[in-house]
């Protein structure tokens, strides 16, 4: 007999799912990945010839992974001219499959899960990669990525002191009002360049086009990880800064194409041999992650499906022992 499929909303993943379960299960699958346990088929980026040019896409991410026994499909649209109409410039959906059966088990909104799993990347990249005595987090954009970085990082990191930036002071103010009591911490909202020099760990939230982070911003011995970029039109660090960075990604092949370091590669300030390894192989011990106190880290997090994948089984197992969401059945 089929089994019934699960329908949940942002809504329904917001009140009950909890980002501190993604973090070790992220990083066991990046580690996992780097052992050829997983399957991970090219990310398909579309331009859609709506609007202006380079304001829309589409992307579709797949992915198997072992340790979860499950496959996912995400369509992801991103429309930039979204805003101006009241609407969010993100929406995505997920889909989880039993991968022997090939049943549909689980529908549901992928903006948030997308989110809450790039965020916990963002806090295995600062667990790590930063030093030991890191005690300044700064988060540079509070939008919804921005306001999960800031739960997920503060759950493997104790911070003393927390700046957050966003282009729109006033939604800074908003957020750090609502998340200073629930971190136990103090939230200083900051223009970019006070967060970052002050920083020990920097994380960028952003969908930028132009750097926000620039190299005489920051310090020897800083932690970066950068989150936003997964086009090859944007960019959140100023080129000048990546060439003093120990340099790691996600997925090399991809962040090449697309990451932090993509422009830097086309216009010859990075060869292709940039990157160190992936974070992957960092948690494996296969590769040196920070090797003084003095190094800039930079984690270039742009994305995979086994992600997905590990944040769907993440909220599956969730839903189902807590009788979330509606149940489809279709046979």
């Amino acid at each position: 007999m089929a089994r019934e499929a699960i329908l949940l909303t942002r809504q329904d993943i917001a009140a009950n799912i909890d980002i501190a379960a993604a973090v070790p299960a992220i990083e066991e699958a990046l580690g996992a990945f780097e052992k050829g346990e997983d399957y991970l088929p090219p990310k398909t980026i579309l331009e859609i010839p709506v609007g202006e040019p380079g304001t829309a896409y589409a992307a579709c991410i797949s992915g198997y992974t072992k340790t979860t026994n499950l496959m996912s499909m995400k369509i992801g649209h991103e429309r930039t001219h979204n805003h101006a109409r009241g609407l969010p410039t993100t929406e995505a959906w997920v889909m989880v499959f039993e991968p022997e059966t090939g049943e549909l088990l689980m529908i549901c909104d992928g903006t948030l899960p997308t989110m809450l799993r790039t965020a916990a990347a963002a806090a295995v990249g600062a667990k790590q990669l930063a030093r030991e005595d890191a005690h300044t987090l700064a988060v540079i954009g509070a939008g919804q990525l921005g306001r999960q970085c800031l739960r997920a990082v503060t759950a493997v990191r104790r911070f003393e002191t927390i700046y957050l930036h966003d282009a729109v002071a006033d939604f800074a103010e908003s957020v750090a009002g609502d998340l200073s009591e629930e971190l136990a911490v103090p939230i200083e909202v900051a223009d970019a360049e006070t967060a970052a020099c002050n920083a020990d760990v920097i994380i960028t939230a952003t969908n930028s086009r132009e750097p926000i982070i620039m190299s005489d911003w920051v310090r020897p011995g800083t932690h970066l990880s950068c989150m936003g970029t997964d086009l090859a039109d944007k960019i959140e660090c100023e080129m000048a800064l990546l060439p003093r960075c120990r340099l790691f990604a996600d997925k090399v092949e991809h962040a090449l194409l697309r990451g932090e370091v993509s422009q830097a590669v086309a216009a010859g300030v990075l060869d292709e041999n940039c990157y160190l390894g992936s974070l992957g192989q960092i948690i494996n011990g296969d590769v040196t992650g920070r090797s003084s106190n003095d190094d800039i880290t930079l984690f270039d997090g742009v994305g995979i499906g086994i992600q997905d994948t590990t944040i769907g089984k993440t909220i599956y197992d969730q839903a189902q022992a807590k009788g979330l969401g509606m149940r489809l059945a279709f046979s």
